[in-house]
């Protein structure tokens, strides 16, 4: 009876060590786990479980989503925009604009023939995959319709134009998939009860090509535009998607933001917001013109927004920038246009301008195609004082081909 008590005993002992001990490694691996999610930028693993706040401070929270993307062409020369899987930003409540809405798409026609009128189509959406359809409203009540298999036809119902739904067919193409990575924190509110925030917002956006022998043009291009990632190393899978092995895209935007996200916690006293997109503006058998927008807050009365404008060849992937395009910036009719064009924008005088306007040149813009001509664009704060914005004009096809060098007419035709 002695010994069985005693071995019993022992027994207990030895399961109350090993239970001290796991308990021991355990709170060691917690804590080493912690702090490689700490150094990884990634401090949320379930948002919808993580998404608490208080007076003090937010819980900082990274979120990805793809999201792909269709530009499509009719015969008459529309323009359809359609988004699967994305979301207007909502300003108004700032929190929501970081989640996307994954069972939603958003759509944007340009009708040439109605006088250029764009006409946005973003509610009461749906993207149903299961029974393979897409829907969505637009203000005044328009409709379209398609299947998610075939966007390249869509029903169209105009109650704005009091007319019977009809069918739109697309003639032109190109596809994309847009991969998006949110990163947001605030810090704990200091003295005075104030927090400062990070907000960083990035695409990476991937042509896609209709098969594989215009592969090696399509990654040109896409990796020229994503210039700040370096997309050499990850390939396309059977889709011609990037196929994210063990998170890779989402190393490229911790990377790229990891030197930022120092800083701002080094000192947070002043809040951080970056944001970045890319989107195509027209295209056509030939030539893709390309927008990539960024904005950036450091505090203060107001921040910086930056549009700049791409063209590339669709057959070679080379990018046509403006220095290469124009004969001679200095040309004497070239330049008497310009100024006219300048001087007519919303009837600016010679004093809007901060430097002469003999000195103003083409050669300082970016540009981009579309269906009226070409679109010449200044950045802010390059000839005009912040609160004038950007400055754009426009020469229609036959005014700039006189200017143009021969080997890129065809981006006129």
């Amino acid at each position: 009876m002695i010994k069985n008590i005693l071995t019993l005993s022992i027994i207990l002992l030895i399961i109350s060590c090993s239970n001290n001990n796991n308990q021991t490694n355990t709170n060691a691996i917690k804590t080493q786990t912690n702090e490689t999610k700490t150094n990884e930028l990634i401090q949320t693993e379930e948002l919808n479980n993580n998404d608490t706040k208080n007076d003090s401070y937010y819980t900082s929270k990274n979120i990805e989503w793809i999201s792909h993307h269709y530009y499509m062409k009719n015969d008459e020369g529309d323009f359809f925009s359609v988004y699967l899987n994305d979301r207007w930003p909502d300003y108004i409540n700032s929190d929501s604009e970081l989640i996307p809405n994954y069972e939603k798409i958003k759509a944007a026609f340009n009708y040439k023939n109605l006088n250029d009128v764009n006409q946005f189509y973003d509610k009461n959406s749906i993207l149903d995959i299961t029974n393979n359809k897409i829907y969505a409203e637009a203000e005044n009540g328009d409709s379209i319709e398609s299947t998610y298999s075939n966007i390249s036809s869509f029903k169209m119902t105009s109650k704005s134009l009091n007319s019977s739904s009809k069918e739109i067919n697309t003639s032109l193409s190109l596809k994309a998939t847009v991969y998006n990575y949110v990163y947001s924190d605030v810090s704990e509110t200091n003295e005075y009860g104030s927090a400062s925030t990070f907000s960083y917002k990035d695409t990476i956006f991937l042509l896609i090509p209709d098969d594989t022998n215009k592969l090696e043009v399509y990654d040109k291009i896409s990796f020229d535009i994503n210039e700040d990632f370096n997309l050499n190393n990850i390939k396309r899978n059977e889709n011609l998607e990037f196929e994210d092995k063990k998170g890779s895209i989402s190393k490229l935007f911790e990377n790229y933001m990891s030197d930022l996200y120092n800083e701002w916690l080094t000192n947070s006293a002043y809040s951080y917001e970056s944001s970045k997109s890319i989107n195509i503006t027209y295209f056509n058998d030939k030539t893709i013109s390309i927008r990539r927008t960024s904005t950036l807050y450091l505090g203060g009365a107001h921040g910086v927004y930056n549009n700049y404008n791409l063209v590339y060849s669709l057959e070679t992937g080379e990018k046509i920038e403006v220095t290469n395009l124009i004969k001679d910036f200095d040309d004497g009719e070239l330049k008497s246009t310009m100024v006219s064009k300048l001087l007519s924008i919303d009837n600016r005088t010679e004093e809007d301008y901060l430097v002469p306007l003999d000195e103003i040149t083409l050669a300082d813009t970016s540009f981009y195609i579309y269906d009226d001509g070409m679109h010449f664009v200044w950045p802010i704060y390059s000839i005009t004082a912040y609160v004038l914005g950007e400055t754009e004009i426009v020469f229609d096809f036959e005014e700039i081909k006189p200017f143009i060098k021969d080997e890129y007419s065809y981006i006129l035709k």
